[in-house]
């Protein structure tokens, strides 16, 4: 550019000589002035000459320079360029770098952010890279000291302080009780705060950063979804210069420390989701075998040794089933409270599900010792539990499995444990017992397949326990027994299958094939004018909240022509304490059956329940006549019941006589009916129309003798 303008000059300069060297040259006064301007177009030319060089020296590395730095810039190479006057060209080469030196400036601050969030980015969570971030925080920020504060997740009012400063390094972590009203303020606030003056209480996430020798700060909320969630906070030891730089770097810094912890937050909860009892918030079974496999592991490298500890709740159903499933969630919460209040911290409770438990005892040193953590355990457990104004108390089994010595592998460790713990169950519950080989060749539980196939091959059959009069002696009813006719067992109680009956469903099957049988075996009876006054039959909870079991008793009662009153339903105390049944009682009740609260006593009723539903009938559980009479306090809770029954003008039926003395002390008190091995045990339909038709004659001859 400098050589054009230099030929530029040159040639404005030569045209006006040469024009007028042409006008005079025809004249002869021209002969002189011609030799004049010769020598003025000389001098012309040496000046444009001189204008030309100095335009080039002046210029031309200038303007080199500023080439190469618009090069350079395009490159990123930022380089600056030097500086040349105070002219024009001057001042656009101190404009042009300052440019590049504001460019520099944001590159290197993306090139941070850019660090930052790879770090960010980076799996094993956030707090590993705090010190990272924070040390490129001072950088791009200038200050002495920064810090980040994550507020607790269980304790919002604290928080944990990481801190970083040019002078010091790996500061420990601090912990502070956060401002309530600040904490208010910072989560309304959009932007950055100043603070010019720290308050140890309002201010108390700066006071670090005080110490440390700052005494002027930048603070930055983070959020996450509109909850303050973290802090992120700058300090100068002198008062900074207003720059919006500052600004705005802190809210790039902030903004992307939002984004981690929201992903955190995912992260956990998503793991969480995987891993922990949504109820209880205790690991679930994924957890737990993952946790016991690395401890297996241990136990395999003879590191360690450990136990497992499998957990079934007693009679948690009836829980269920009597105050409702909101109430069997709090009974389980409760658990598993006393639980983990049970073991250590590096031990393992879990919840596998329903009402199982799982726990790993680590660093076993002896059998004894887990048996104190058991029966601790079985102690807490046992504590009574306020539901719906009234004390319950839950009970546990616990089956226990050492290892490595009673399984290598987890399914097999569960397996024992599950062993152990039926066993405590079939001995009477509420107890803890270690797994034996020995425990290995026991009859199992029935399983579902088993009860189902039971029903198809017609393996069940009634039995028929008689009812008499203890005033008279006379028969007032029978009671229909289930009993399992098994092909290798042979004959089983009810107790050894309708808790699994129950559990899979089935008891309602069961339920109906019971119905329909001793209604067809009560109008056989009637065919041979044989019936007796009533039959009871006891029925599930699950049978009578079945939608059809009302119309099922109908349609029986219709199909084999028999009066509602024959038919006797024995129901237990837990339909009564649920309000949701009272209804359903009604309509049994206006099909003419009789209804009675079996096992009186054992359960959560109380007598205010028979006001409240039509009972007729009440039978004391066998349990209450097991002291009668040497106890005076069974023999004065026999005698209250006997007397407020009759007082609601119900039937008294006492259960489980056994010995002369319980039938004369049930006598002296007026008790109604009594049945038991001591009057007559279960007997077949066969036996039973034996007996039946024995009372017949015996009740025609004394007619006939009387009329004679």
């Amino acid at each position: 550019m400098v050589k054009r303008l230099g030929i530029t000059i040159v040639l404005s300069t030569l045209v006006p000589v040469l024009a007028l060297v042409g006008a005079l040259s025809g004249s002869a006064a021209g002969a002189g002035a011609w030799r004049w301007l010769l020598i003025g177009g000389a001098a012309a030319l040496l000046s444009a000459a001189a204008a030309v060089a100095y335009l080039a020296r002046r210029y031309q590395p200038a303007l080199a320079a500023l080439h190469g730095g618009f090069q350079d810039l395009a490159a990123t190479g930022f380089a600056q360029v030097p500086a040349a006057g105070h002219d024009e060209l001057g001042a656009l080469i101190r404009e042009f770098n300052q440019c590049a030196q504001r460019v520099r400036a944001q590159q290197a601050n993306l090139e941070t952010l850019g660090e930052v969030d790879k770090l960010l980015l980076q799996p094993g969570g956030l707090e590993p890279v705090l010190e990272a971030i924070l040390t490129r925080v001072q950088r791009v920020t200038g200050c002495s000291s920064a810090g980040i504060v994550l507020r607790d997740h269980d304790a919002p009012w604290r928080g944990r302080v990481y801190l970083a400063a040019k002078s010091c390094r790996d500061l420990p972590v601090s912990r502070v009780a956060l401002d309530d009203d600040m904490m208010v303020t910072l989560a309304a606030e959009p932007e950055a705060l100043t603070v010019t003056r720290c308050e140890d209480t309002r201010h108390s996430f700066l006071v670090p950063l005080k110490e440390l020798g700052a005494e002027f700060f930048w603070v930055w909320p983070v959020k996450l979804a509109a909850h303050l969630t973290a802090i992120l906070a700058v300090g100068y030891q002198e008062m900074p210069v207003a720059d919006p730089h500052i600004g705005h770097c802190g809210s790039e810094f902030a903004a992307r420390l939002g984004f981690a912890l929201t992903k955190a937050a995912r992260d956990e909860q998503l793991y969480r989701q995987a891993h922990f009892d949504p109820l209880t918030g205790l690991p679930n079974r994924v957890l737990f075998c993952s946790r016991l496999s690395v401890q297996l592991q241990s136990a395999a490298a003879g590191l360690e040794k450990g136990a497992v500890l499998y957990i079934d709740l007693d009679h948690f159903k009836k829980i269920n089933d009597t105050v409702g499933h909101a109430a069997g969630d709090q009974v389980l919460s409760i658990a598993a409270q006393r639980l983990r209040g049970c073991v250590k911290e590096i031990d393992t409770v879990a919840r596998l599900g329903g009402d199982e438990f799982a726990v790993i005892l680590r660093d076993v040193v002896s059998a004894e010792a887990v048996e104190y953590v058991a029966q601790r355990i079985v102690q807490s457990l046992q504590q009574p539990v306020s539901l719906g104004g009234r004390d319950h108390t839950v009970c546990a089994s616990i089956g226990i499995a050492l290892f490595p010595q009673d399984g290598e592998a987890i399914d097999t460790l569960l397996r024992n444990a599950d062993t152990a713990m039926y066993r405590a169950k079939d001995l009477g519950r509420s107890r803890a017992m270690f797994y034996d080989v020995n425990m290995g060749g026991q009859q199992p539980l029935p399983s579902e397949s088993g009860l189902q196939l039971a029903l198809r091959r017609r393996e069940f059959s009634l039995f028929y326990q008689p009812q008499y009069s203890i005033t008279d002696g006379s028969l007032t009813g029978l009671e229909a027994l289930l009993r399992w006719q098994t092909q290798r067992e042979g004959v089983r109680q009810p107790g050894d299958f309708v808790p699994a009956a129950e559990e899979s469903g089935l008891i309602v099957d069961i339920g109906g094939w019971v119905l329909e049988t001793a209604c067809a075996q009560l109008a056989a009876w009637r065919e041979q004018g044989l019936s007796p006054p009533r039959l009871a039959l006891n029925v599930s909870l699950q049978q009578l909240r079945h939608p059809e079991f009302v119309r099922n008793i109908r349609k029986m009662l219709d199909r084999f022509g028999l009066p509602g009153e024959i038919l006797e339903l024995d129901i237990d105390e837990r339909v009564l304490a649920d309000p949701a049944n009272a209804a359903l009682l009604e309509r049994l009740a206006q099909t003419g059956v009789c209804l009675a609260l079996d096992g009186f006593g054992t359960g959560y009723s109380s007598l205010g329940y028979l006001r409240q539903h039509p009972i007729s009938v009440v039978k004391i559980d066998r349990s209450f006549l097991a002291n009668v009479p040497q106890d005076p306090n069974a023999a004065t809770l026999i005698e209250t019941v006997i007397v407020m029954a009759h007082a609601l003008q119900k039937r008294v039926v006492a259960e489980g006589i056994e010995t002369i003395e319980q039938l004369d002390f049930l006598r002296e008190r007026r008790c109604d009916c009594a049945q038991g091995y001591y009057l007559a045990r279960p007997l077949p339909a066969a036996s039973v129309t034996e007996l039946l038709s024995s009372r017949v004659y015996d009740n025609s001859a004394e007619d006939a003798r009387a009329a004679g």
